[in-house]
């Protein structure tokens, strides 16, 4: 579910128009058994522990405990411990923008940390600061007779990002070496990440994401290489081999198969790729796995 589709599950007074939809620790427990995916998410545990599965993969978030995901990323909310306090908030990106503009709340390469989602564990006093933000957050959004409503539920959102961003570079070393602005850098390498998770299954070359981002594949691979620390191939292939990793987990689905929906030529030529970059072949790891769970 999308947030405008997740919206339709809690009453109006978590949520402005599509703009922004918050649920707070009362209502948390509706999410149990949702696939959420197509939203910026971000996901707050205070208390208690939540059991999900993030782009088929299952995770534990522990009390204390704060993650967010981008539109591309799939979560299903398993379930929830009873004494589980917990918040979600969902911002589309136009309200983030205006509340943001263009300041970088957290380290630099935090939103480009796709596939594999980061679990922040902090202090309880970060929680806690970080809950007063949520909380004021909620009052705005729940009194829609408050003549600057929208406009305060932005300055909330924006307290909140700061205190989250100042609690994760809290967590870094040598924060002061951060820039408090997001760059033309930033959004390239963001908007190729974004377009790779969409893509990699089917487009596996340079080319197509430096034409759909109207640059040079010179121009891509340095700005990606100096980012995030590697090449937009290794990038691509990360993804693949990810998702491959994924497949081959089910032994249920023939490796040919994988090979097809991964978009190589053949099987022989996905082996050969698989190989490559994990140093053994589809079947061995399979059967590695599978020795593992055994």
């Amino acid at each position: 579910m999308t947030q405008q589709e997740l919206s339709s599950l809690f009453p109006e007074s978590c949520r402005i128009g599509n703009l922004i939809l918050l649920i707070s620790p009362e209502q948390f427990y509706k999410l149990e058994g949702i696939t959420i995916a197509g939203s910026r998410m971000f996901m707050m545990v205070c208390k208690g522990s939540l059991s999900l599965t993030v782009n088929d993969r299952p995770y534990e978030v522990a009390s204390n405990s704060y993650f967010d995901v981008m539109e591309t990323t799939s979560v299903r909310v398993e379930s929830a411990s009873q004494d589980l306090r917990g918040w979600c908030l969902f911002v589309s990106f136009e309200f983030a923008s205006e509340s943001l503009k263009n300041l970088r709340p957290g380290p630099l390469h935090y939103s480009l940390e796709h596939p594999h989602i980061r679990i922040w564990h902090f202090s309880p006093s970060e929680i806690d600061r970080l809950e007063q933000q949520l909380v004021l957050l909620k009052e705005t959004i729940a009194n829609p007779s408050h003549y600057y409503r929208r406009e305060l539920t932005r300055v909330y959102f924006k307290s909140f990002s700061l205190e989250l961003g100042n609690c994760m570079l809290s967590h870094q070393e040598n924060p002061n070496d951060m820039p408090p602005y997001v760059s033309k850098r930033d959004f390239i390498t963001l908007q190729f990440m974004t377009l790779v998770s969409k893509h990699f299954a089917e487009e596996h070359q340079i080319e197509f994401y430096a034409n759909a981002l109207c640059i040079s594949t010179k121009h891509l691979t340095r700005v990606v290489k100096e980012m995030v620390g590697k090449t937009p191939h290794a990038v691509i292939c990360d993804e693949i081999i990810h998702q491959a990793m994924a497949l081959l987990e089910d032994d249920r689905i023939p490796i040919g198969q994988i090979a097809e929906r991964l978009h190589f030529s053949d099987q022989g030529a996905f082996c050969k790729f698989f190989k490559k970059q994990k140093q053994i072949s589809p079947m061995a790891y399979r059967r590695q796995k599978k020795t593992s769970i055994d």
